[in-house]
């Protein structure tokens, strides 16, 4: 392109603005799934299907970040007049990658949560809903997916415009991805909010409780914000850095919120003072029973840690909490400093400060 036509374009460059706010977001949330790993193998020494999850989310979080970072490296964050077709052409195959990552970080990030919340949930009804919401989300997480990888027959009609190829119009299918995503979202996010508000526990420790829970809503206020940066002109290269880093900072938030909850273990251990004690283990008795102070029984709903779903871990519950609204939960509220776990117990602890 001859400099004289549009020099002013030859000085706008945001290629460093994207590779140092994808650096942020990789390091930041590969810390908080170490942290999540940490808490889970050495502090409550179980093991489940959403940390499975957590870390595939992340590799695919990861993989999204370096074909964003290679975008860079074919135009993205340089307007389009400056490249030529090969360019082009590379910034496509990166560009593919980074949609086809993006939606695999989605479906195992949504996965992760309902298995985490399914671990909680001690109420047999209430696992029966997560079942069914991890069948139905996961089914439109994994279409997504297949739609994204193959929006074009032959794929590298997507990148490479001589191909013959019949694709499906990006624009509706961006739209329709991102809506979908959002009521997907907001349903798993909502799922576990009745069940915590109706809990027998001092307002304060419920709303930090519910506040714990609720951060995966952070994810879906950026998914909103992420959907005005979708319609792309023709400068492309340009445009797309917004919707890029919105599309990243989106998976690397849910990431590190799916992680959050799991970290209350680490704090507890790190600042013995900080917080008190909430405990909901599984027994077969509708009356908490206690000894010393400490609940020892509750809701019998929850089937034997290693013939769950996430095989060999421990469920996770509120004990010592009666649900009004649930009927036959019946838990009662320890302040003592909380125990070491092992990996053969059938309880474990959520802390709240």
């Amino acid at each position: 392109m001859d400099a004289t036509i549009l020099p002013e374009v030859y000085g706008d460059d945001k290629r460093t603005t994207v590779v140092g706010s994808l650096v942020f977001c990789m390091v930041f949330t590969t810390v908080m799934v170490g942290l999540r790993i940490y808490t889970r193998t050495k502090i409550i020494r179980s093991y489940g299907v959403d940390d499975y999850l957590a870390v595939a989310a992340l590799l695919a979080t990861t993989g999204c970040g370096i074909a964003i970072a290679l975008m860079t490296t074919h135009g993205l964050g340089r307007h389009i007049v400056l490249l030529t077709p090969a360019d082009i052409t590379e910034y496509m195959k990166s560009f593919y990658t980074s949609i086809v990552f993006y939606n695999i970080a989605l479906l195992c990030i949504k996965l992760s949560f309902l298995c985490q919340f399914y671990r909680v949930m001690a109420v047999p009804r209430m696992r029966r809903v997560y079942a069914i919401a991890l069948l139905i989300v996961g089914a439109w997480s994994t279409s997504q997916l297949f739609i994204s990888a193959l929006q074009c027959i032959p794929v590298s009609g997507f990148w490479d415009k001589r191909v013959k190829s019949k694709c499906i119009p990006n624009q509706p299918q961006w739209y329709i991805n991102a809506a979908g995503n959002i009521i997907t979202d907001v349903a798993v996010f909502a799922l576990p909010m009745p069940i915590f508000w109706h809990l027998s526990l001092p307002r304060k420790q419920k709303i930090l409780l519910i506040g714990i829970f609720s951060l995966g809503f952070f994810t879906v206020a950026i998914s909103i914000v992420r959907i005005r940066f979708l319609n792309i002109p023709a400068d492309f290269t340009w445009a797309n850095v917004d919707a890029s880093l919105w599309s990243i900072g989106e998976i690397s938030s849910a990431v590190t919120c799916a992680c959050l909850p799991t970290l209350w273990p680490l704090l507890t251990k790190l600042f013995p003072g900080l917080t008190s004690r909430v405990n909901l283990s599984s027994a077969p008795s509708h009356q908490a029973e206690t000894r010393r102070g400490q609940p020892t029984r509750a809701y019998s709903g929850l089937p034997k840690p290693r013939k769950n779903l996430e095989k060999g871990t421990a469920d996770w519950g509120i004990s010592g909490v009666k649900s009004s609204h649930l009927g036959d939960d019946d838990a009662s509220i320890a302040s003592d400093p909380p125990c070491q776990h092992h990996a053969n117990e059938s309880g474990e602890t959520i802390f709240v400060p």
